[in-house]
């Protein structure tokens, strides 16, 4: 069920109804409701299997915390949630039979948003197991943590510690906090609609033409980069938004990623609650465990330079496992391999760069260096392998783009024959400005631009949403494609 979608529509607008009519203890059980419906719809298949691990790890957890051997159903519940992560994902994809290529096993696969599932419930089991948070003893509350309808599908990533309290609180409908909401949901819309739709429409033309000129093939790979935030983006701003109508904060998913000027930055702007989660379950865990501690303890080498080989083993695991969570392939990996090179390579050589900085502080404060900055990091994690599925056609497309190039091909029309008029190409660009204004804005606010637009004088207000519903009408006719993080 997609997000924008009349089904969806008439869904979001029963359980909002139900769930501020209804007598406040029963918002919960209103907002599990419409999270069941939601799966059921997406796969009636698949959300027995998410409900019986879902109880098995309630039980599982349960055991842990009051038990004196809390290792044990530590390790079995991760083990359970990991094992059903492989037979729904890995196994499949990588065993192609008949037995996996249809009946039940390939309608469990897609519409799970199993990857996200998966990361949220190990870290309920690690949280509870550290004793940070208490173990739910209530397994229908639990559930709705796992199940939670705007965010499952492609985030953010929720942790029990955060999102579960405010399923036992009491919400009162907040006129100002509803529109807030109306109103992100609307810019994940525009971004999805608007900009993201129509890329797509052209990646997927250039992708199944073999003759396309090498100049498409760039632009293929270089739009993507703009299909791939405007889609992602755009879903969280949409979830966020929802959530925000039924009184319920979400954490931030992005920060304007493509305005960092370094590897480390865009990693603290892109995906927030994945990078969070690996931060806290793979990264401190590795250089803090006792093995990692008894090496730098040791007295080979300098200690500096065992730390730095501690905390690039960890950037390792951590990228890898990364790339690994996005899917099955071998393209997946070269992504992890790229990551954590980019990172490795900028963490060993931190030092030297905040040296430069200090030595050339007019340069830093330059524009254009500060341009290049962001258009290097860019590109250092280009995110070619999430758009190539296999090294064949990469190499295909590395071959055209240096053997027939053809940029006068942009112009004599050839653009124009990949699904998209010369007006779509208008309201693509006025789109892609829209959200870098609205980027640079934020960015130098400091706050969204939402709370900017309701400060503003009552005609501008209209104008800004006048602006946004029309450039949304005017989108409809594009295939709405689904969210590309929904398939992992």
């Amino acid at each position: 069920m997609n997000y924008i979608s009349l089904l969806f529509f008439v869904l979001l607008a029963l359980v909002v109804l139900f769930y501020y009519v209804l007598p406040k203890k029963a918002q919960w059980i209103v907002l599990l409701s419409g999270s069941l419906i939601f799966y059921a719809y997406a796969s009636y298949v698949a959300l027995p299997v998410l409900i019986l691990e879902t109880l098995a790890v309630f039980f599982l957890v349960k055991r842990m915390e009051k038990g004196s051997n809390k290792k044990g159903p530590a390790f079995a519940a991760i083990a359970l949630i990991v094992l059903v992560l492989i037979l729904l994902m890995y196994v499949p994809a990588l065993w192609r039979s008949t037995l996996f290529s249809g009946g039940i096993i390939s309608k469990l696969i897609a519409p799970l948003g199993i990857s996200y599932y998966t990361l949220m419930m190990i870290s309920y089991v690690v949280d509870v197991y550290r004793g940070t948070v208490a173990a739910e003893n209530n397994f229908a509350r639990l559930l709705l943590f796992a199940l939670y309808f705007p965010s499952i599908t492609q985030g953010p990533m929720n942790r029990y510690k955060d999102l579960a309290p405010q399923f036992c609180e009491s919400h009162s409908f907040d006129r100002r906090k509803a529109f807030l909401g109306l109103m992100r949901f609307a810019y994940g819309a525009f971004k999805k609609l608007v900009v993201a739709n129509r890329v797509a429409a052209f990646i997927s033309a250039v992708n199944s033409n073999e003759k396309a000129a090498g100049v498409f093939v760039l632009m293929d790979l270089i739009l993507f980069m703009l299909q791939l935030y405007s889609d992602f983006s755009g879903c969280a701003d949409m979830a966020i938004g929802m959530s925000w109508i039924l009184g319920i904060d979400l954490p931030e998913n992005f920060h304007h990623p493509y305005l960092s000027r370094s590897v480390s930055e865009y990693w603290r702007r892109w995906h927030l609650t994945l990078g969070a989660w690996l931060k806290d379950y793979i990264y401190y865990p590795l250089t803090m465990s006792p093995l990692a501690k008894k090496y730098i303890r040791s007295g080979k080498g300098s200690k500096k330079g065992r730390i730095k080989l501690v905390s690039c083993i960890a950037f390792f695991v951590l990228w890898m496992v990364m790339g690994i969570w996005h899917g099955t392939g071998i393209m997946f990996v070269f992504m992890g391999l790229q990551y954590a090179a980019a990172f490795i390579v900028t963490y060993l050589l931190e030092p030297v760069s905040k040296r430069f900085a200090k030595d050339h502080p007019k340069l830093e404060a330059n524009g254009l260096w500060k341009f290049w900055q962001r258009v290097r990091t860019i590109f250092l994690l280009w995110p070619v392998f999430l758009n190539v599925s296999t090294p064949a056609k990469l190499g295909n497309f590395v071959t055209r783009i240096f053997t027939s190039f053809h940029a006068e091909k942009l112009f004599d029309g050839g653009l124009l024959r990949f699904d998209l008029s010369a007006l779509q190409w208008i309201l693509l660009l006025i789109g892609f400005l829209t959200i870098l204004i609205v980027s640079n804005i934020e960015e130098r606010k400091g706050e969204h631009i939402f709370e900017i637009v309701l400060r503003q004088k009552l005609w501008i207000r209209i104008l800004i949403y006048w602006f946004a519903v029309i450039m949304i009408l005017l989108s409809l006719s594009v295939q709405n494609t689904e969210f590309i993080y929904a398939q992992y």
